[in-house]
């Protein structure tokens, strides 16, 4: 997760002339509309208002008067009309005016959804396609050394493919991350995911096994507090994999010598997994954004250590796929506490 917002390599955002485009076609679009329902509805509104006042002034001349139109009737309701069509044709044409400006806001307002997916598509890649540059950058160097130097001996072979070996493991761990978020559909709705009772705990427990050994490499101590049975309806595969990217996400940003406490507890109608470390925490203007796609922070974009800024962001996905929760609470250099809320059986 980041501990800073990051700096290096920012994602590229393109506003294309299309949206512009297709701002200006829907404002023309909805003045045209509001054009003509303004044009209809004062037509109308002057055709019965004309109508009626010629009504009261011939009864108002009295009954000799029925049936005819005097000059000086004639000559009053004229001016009167002319006077009503003015003030009708001001009024539309300020309508109009403002209708346009509206227009104009409403299709940015419609558009806004729209464009604000494409930026988000357009970043993804932009991300992605930086983090995969960098390992084959690290192979592509490696490998020019080595032609270079003409011979290796077998230290030297072996430091080489363990490198590139290490290189192709954060490009596969990438890959699939990316796999598991075009499945999910993590800017769409939610997917379905085949639902049936399972124990957090007993989730929590094996997967924290699992990561023991690489916790322990690092000279991080994993400890666990495992409640009782804690019944909730998931889908396991997807739990698995978002319990092993918080515990990953925590081996990572804590320095050897820490120390990870996997907990479950019931509170209230909620199964909750806390996963705590005492690593180097998250900035409190970083934490908004940890599970955003590819979001990381100077210090670990600046480290080996760092992944693709994916995992947190399966993690968020997989909580409103079991319409959970994910929280987190964190201060600078004194760790990081990320919460799963599930609903309790």
């Amino acid at each position: 997760m980041g501990r800073s917002r990051q700096s290096a390599a920012p994602a590229t955002v393109f506003r294309t002339d299309p949206f512009r485009s297709a701002r200006r076609r829907l404002t023309l679009l909805y003045l045209a509309t509001i054009t003509a329902i303004v044009t209809v509805l004062s037509s109308a509104l002057y055709e019965f208002h004309a109508r009626d006042v010629e009504g009261i002034e011939r009864r108002r001349a009295g009954p000799e008067m029925e049936g005819q139109r005097p000059d000086d009737l004639r000559s009053g309701l004229g001016e009167y009309l002319e006077h009503l069509g003015r003030s009708i044709i001001v009024a539309d044409i300020i309508t109009i005016v403002a209708g346009g400006a509206l227009s104009y806001l409403l299709a940015a307002r419609t558009l806004r959804p729209i464009t604000q997916a494409v930026e988000a598509e357009q970043s993804f890649f932009a991300n992605a396609a930086h983090d995969l540059r960098t390992p084959l950058a690290v192979m592509r160097s490696e490998a020019e050394v080595a032609l270079r130097e003409g011979s290796l001996n077998a230290e030297e072979a072996r430091l080489l493919i363990a490198s590139s070996l290490e290189e192709i493991r954060r490009m596969s761990a990438m890959v699939e991350q990316m796999l598991d978020l075009a499945r999910s559909g993590a800017s769409r709705q939610p997917r379905r995911a085949s639902r049936q009772p399972v124990d957090l705990s007993a989730l929590a427990a094996t997967t924290a096994a699992r990561m023991a050994r690489r916790a322990e490499e690092r000279g991080i101590r994993l400890a666990t507090e495992i409640s009782k049975p804690l019944l909730i309806h998931g889908d396991t595969p997807s739990l698995e994999r978002a319990i092993y990217n918080v515990l990953e996400n925590a081996i990572v940003y804590t320095p050897r010598g820490g120390c990870i406490t996997v907990r479950t507890r019931r509170e209230a109608a909620e199964a909750v997994l806390d996963v705590a470390d005492t690593g180097i925490g998250i900035a409190p203007e970083d934490l908004p954004h940890i599970t955003e796609p590819f979001f990381r922070g100077d210090r670990a974009r600046g480290g080996n250590q760092g992944g693709a800024g994916l995992g947190l962001t399966i993690v968020k996905t997989t909580m409103d796929e079991h319409r959970g929760s994910f929280h987190a609470e964190s201060r600078s250099g004194e760790g990081t506490t990320i919460s799963l809320h599930f609903p309790a059986l």
